[in-house]
């Protein structure tokens, strides 16, 4: 059973990045660049990610198992950014602030939104974009209070403007209510939404093939910093977070879909944080370049050890 749910998951994600190698060879020869890709990202972000979220919570069946699963990915998405958190404050200590904040960060972080809705809905369908967009609202309450206060080295004011009022957030706000009241979506409303929400998935990659063009190769396998986040990252935080969620009774598509988040690699983000923030950019790149690669091996495994435990 672990080998053919390891076949079946290893496709998906291989299939996932032979995507993002169309942005990766269109920015190579200047059809297609990183900062086209940058663009694209506030529709993907603003626009498309949220139709995809509404979409799936408006058309999920309203059942007693669905409603308790809404509470428990909470919990499990709060327990893991939690678990990390603690994880983090013990490493980089003798390294300066900026420094220790942005490897705190990138440990703590996971690219949920582009690599983990478009696995979880590859690996498990929409069950898995239901679950995620869960932990997706939950990573941006964590970015937006302890996440910039990591990465701008100093404590961050908490705007409730925006920790509410951001993309990520009110989808799920929105969803909500919908899928609660299970209302019965015109047909002329419902099929736009999913065309476009069927967008997320290929252009999130292909625009994550855009920042693997640009990626300083050269850096990615020599710094041990690296290796030791992607560890910490890829490995070590879900693999505790699985056996914690398994002794807590979680299990099926709820389960492999906290595990899709908490195994993904370093949050693209990083780097737009670091830029914003005057951290170092080329770092956060770095962070996010070298543990998506590593992510190729590893999530197939957890994810699979998920499916059968």
């Amino acid at each position: 059973m672990f080998l053919e749910n390891l076949k079946t998951i290893a496709l998906q994600v291989l299939i996932l990045y032979l995507i993002a190698g169309i942005g990766f060879v269109t920015d190579k020869v200047g059809i297609f660049k990183q900062a086209d890709g940058k663009r694209l990202i506030d529709l993907l972000f603003n626009v498309i990610l949220p139709i995809a979220i509404i979409h799936t919570f408006m058309t999920m069946e309203y059942t007693e198992e669905h409603v308790r699963g809404i509470f428990v990915a909470f919990l499990c998405a709060f327990a893991t950014h939690l678990f990390g958190m603690i994880v983090s404050k013990l490493t980089f200590r003798k390294r300066s602030l900026k420094e220790r904040g942005i490897y705190h960060y990138a440990t703590v972080l996971s690219n949920a939104a582009f690599l983990a809705l478009p696995l979880a809905k590859s690996v498990i369908g929409n069950e898995g974009i239901f679950y995620c967009s869960v932990y997706v609202a939950v990573f941006n309450i964590i970015a937006f209070t302890w996440g910039i206060s990591e990465i701008s080295g100093k404590e961050a004011k908490i705007d409730f403007k925006k920790l509410i009022l951001n993309p990520g957030s009110i989808s799920v706000i929105v969803g909500l209510p919908l899928f609660f009241l299970n209302l019965d979506i015109p047909y002329f409303i419902e099929y736009p939404m999913e065309v476009v929400g069927n967008c997320n998935s290929p252009l999130a990659m292909i625009v994550f093939g855009t920042f693997f063009a640009n990626a300083n190769f050269k850096n990615l396998f020599v710094k041990k910093e690296l290796y030791f986040v992607s560890l910490l990252r890829l490995i070590v935080i879900p693999i505790c977070m699985l056996g914690l969620f398994r002794l807590c009774g979680v299990k099926g598509d709820l389960l492999t879909a906290m595990i899709i988040s908490s195994s993904a690699p370093v949050a693209t983000n990083t780097a737009m944080y670091a830029a914003k923030y005057d951290n170092d950019t080329a770092l956060g790149s770095e962070l996010a370049a070298q543990s998506s690669v590593l992510s190729v091996i590893t999530m197939p495994v957890i994810v699979a050890l998920a499916a059968v435990v």
